[in-house]
């Protein structure tokens, strides 16, 4: 639980603050809202978004995978894979708002993605394991 709640702390001081500071930066925000719904923002603000939005697409598999693999499986081995996934997820964002003038494939969010969602994996294969084992002990 302490891990998630850090994670959830960085993800809001790191990922939705980012993309208000950078939209300041830009001058977005301080004009009426139909003129400041562009097509065209600039992918400093985009890239901030893409890792906001992204942060929060993987929270609710994250968070059920985490805390059922602590609660039924290990609670200390659920304690360390959720903190590798948390420490992935945060060199993703930092590499994602970092890639600003590159192409997405030498951005390096390849190489903490793909292990994080093996982690993330992990934890529910886990958890899905372990339900199957116990249900099956029940019935025999």
């Amino acid at each position: 639980i302490t891990i998630l709640c850090l994670f959830l702390v960085s993800y809001s001081l790191f990922d939705v603050m980012a993309v208000g500071v950078i939209k300041a930066k830009y001058g977005i925000g301080t004009k009426p809202y139909n003129s400041s719904v562009v097509s065209n923002v600039p992918e400093e603000v985009y890239l901030a978004q893409r890792v906001q939005t992204n942060q929060v697409e993987q929270m609710p598999p994250f968070i059920v995978a985490s805390l059922s693999f602590a609660l039924f499986v290990n609670g200390n081995v659920g304690a360390i894979l959720t903190l590798l996934w948390v420490v992935l997820r945060r060199l993703y964002a930092s590499a994602y708002r970092s890639s600003v003038g590159k192409p997405l494939n030498q951005s390096g969010i390849t190489l903490y993605t793909i292990p994080a969602y093996f982690v993330l994996n992990a934890l529910l294969m886990g958890t899905v394991a372990q339900c199957i084992r116990v249900w099956y002990l029940t019935i025999a």
